[in-house]
């Protein structure tokens, strides 16, 4: 077994001598060396090489892509990173403390065939194999040339060659130096044993030489290089992954806003980018409305609206919800009618339209206005009223009451009284008031509001104007003020004459009537006309063979009446339409 040999304890002396043998500064020369293969060293560089061609593998995994979990790395894959850059730095640091331990040995690290001994100054201990121990001494071939040394105890050590000429060269001069070894220490010659043994520490040495051994010199970072690595690595492999994070965040977002789907936006949120506030507030709901809008319906905007009611894109919902409204107002204005804009305005309750509406709606009030006054070529008055009252319809509703309110007469009685006194009064049935009753007056009234009813209804449209039959009043009801009417006044009168008829005998009172209409709104002055008629009998109009003397006398004050309320339902007709 080889002695142990701690270089650094050796006197100053052997060390030098064996330090500068090694560099073949003095003697004795070594017959044949072995260099140490500084194999360690690429090993770690070759390694440290590896980790960082895994970690770019892992940097450039997923880059930019939304869909690839990689895309960013979070805390694992960043701890990943850690410990692959901080393993790598490792190994590089470690491959340099390799080497610069091997560099920072005075002498030169190898396996050395001295004449006095075989020496493996591989490290700061020696293995140290005197000659005189060597039994013999064997050429090596294979795997590699070399000698390889058998000693007394059995066992071997072998030191290559750079080729089988070096290694015979080296055996044939360590022959004769051996023997040189052995007469030396036989005889007690230290000074030969000296020559060719460089660990022989009994030679004389100069007394002018340093006298201090030698220290080992290694520098400090050596020892703590696994401390350095850490510290290094988790600061770089920190800083790498936030540097590639932040490159692959800024290229994701590029790709995702150029595709501009709402499944890459939702993809870029799932990763949890640096734009993602940007993108949950304000693309991917931009993307969401243009789908709504595409859809084609108020009510898919309406439901994106309700559903972001805080949006940081309100305004764009707002302008988009007014877009999609307008688009229903134009088929809503197609039909040309106010019931189709006030459905409209029923199924879509939004203020954003209602300016656009209430224009629509007002041009159809404008149009029917135009169309009547085209064809009425009213005066002042009428188209003043014309114009207050389709003002209160449009803002109230088209409907408008048409009411009959007859007063009770002042001379009726007088009538009967001088039709009695008549030399040609045939009997009861003569008698005026007997014609002129609330009930059979009414027929007349129905007749002039349903030519009113009519013509409003030929110039109108139902939904801006309708007029329709209501009650009559009472003689001492007022008006109604609500909404607008037409009320028309009257009584029935004797027009203080008679007629007389020959055949059959009888006698007629003469009649007169007073209409007042009076057409008022609630927020305007009232437009006003009155029809003032005088009727006479017109009994030879009346054909009265066949008919009893009672349907004769009905016919002729039918007549009257019917001739009365045909001059009011001219005039209104003449003045309003």
């Amino acid at each position: 077994m080889p002695s142990k040999i701690d270089f650094y304890g050796l006197a100053r002396p052997v060390q030098d001598r064996f330090a500068a043998a090694t560099h073949l500064l003095a003697p004795p020369a070594p017959l044949l060396v072995q260099s140490v293969r500084r194999t360690a060293a690429w090993v770690f560089l070759a390694t440290a090489a590896l980790l960082l061609v895994i970690e770019g593998v892992l940097l450039s995994a997923g880059w930019a892509d939304v869909q690839n979990p990689l895309a960013l790395h979070g805390p694992k894959m960043i701890a990943v990173d850690v410990v692959l850059l901080a393993t790598a730095l490792y190994c590089v640091l470690h491959a340099l403390g390799i080497v610069s331990a091997l560099d920072a040995l005075p002498w030169r690290p190898g396996l050395y065939v001295f004449p006095g001994c075989v020496v493996d100054a591989r490290r700061p201990t020696l293995d140290v194999w005197p000659m005189e121990t060597v039994e013999s001494v064997d050429r090596l071939a294979a795997p590699a040339f070399g000698l390889a040394f058998r000693m007394r105890d059995g066992s071997r050590v072998a030191v290559r060659a750079s080729s089988a000429a070096r290694a015979e060269q080296a055996a044939a001069a360590l022959e004769p130096r051996r023997r040189d070894l052995a007469l030396a220490l036989e005889s007690g010659d230290l000074q030969t044993v000296a020559e060719l043994d460089p660990l022989h520490d009994r030679a004389m040495s100069s007394p002018i030489g340093p006298t201090e051994r030698m220290k080992p010199e290694r520098p400090y970072w050596i020892r703590f290089d696994w401390a350095i690595a850490a510290v290094i690595g988790v600061a770089l492999g920190q800083g790498v992954a936030a540097a590639r994070n932040a490159w692959s965040d800024a290229a994701a977002y590029r790709a995702v806003t150029q595709d501009g789907s709402a499944s890459a936006y939702e993809q870029y949120l799932a990763q949890r980018g640096k734009h993602s506030d940007e993108v949950r507030d304000v693309l991917l709901p931009r993307v969401q409305l243009r789908e709504a809008e595409e859809k084609g319906t108020v009510a898919a905007v309406r439901t994106f609206a309700e559903e972001h009611a805080d949006s940081k894109i309100g305004s764009e919902i707002d302008a988009s919800l007014r877009r999609a409204l307008l688009i229903e107002l134009e088929k809503a204005k197609m039909p040309g009618t106010v019931s189709a804009l006030d459905a409209f305005a029923r199924e879509y309750p939004a203020p954003v339209v209602d300016a656009e509406l209430r224009a629509a709606r007002h041009a159809l009030f404008v149009r029917a206005l135009a169309t009547w006054r085209a064809r009425a070529h009213p005066d002042a008055p009428t188209e003043a009223l014309m114009d207050r009252l389709l003002a209160w319809t449009e803002q109230n509703g088209p409907q408008c009451e048409v009411r009959f309110r007859e007063r009770p007469s002042t001379s009726l009685a007088d009538a009967d009284r001088s039709v009695m006194r008549s030399p040609r009064y045939p009997g009861p049935d003569a008698l005026p008031s007997r014609y002129l009753t609330a009930d059979s007056l009414r027929q007349n009234e129905k007749g002039v509001i349903d030519s009113v009813v009519k013509q409003f209804a030929d110039v109108f449209p139902a939904d801006v104007l309708s007029a329709h039959a209501a009650e009559p009043l009472g003689a001492d009801d007022p008006a109604p003020s609500s909404v607008p009417a037409l009320v028309i006044d009257y009584a029935p009168e004797w027009s203080r004459g008679n007629t007389t008829c020959p055949k059959p005998p009888t006698v007629f009172a003469g009649l007169s009537f007073e209409f007042a209409a009076t057409f008022s709104t609630p927020d305007g002055p009232p437009w006003k006309a009155t029809v003032k008629t005088w009727r006479a009998a017109e009994s030879w109009k009346i054909k009265g063979q066949g008919l009893s003397l009672e349907d004769f006398e009905e016919k002729v004050y039918g007549a009257m009446i019917d001739g009365a309320f045909d001059q009011l339902r001219k005039r209104l007709g003449d003045a309003l339409f």
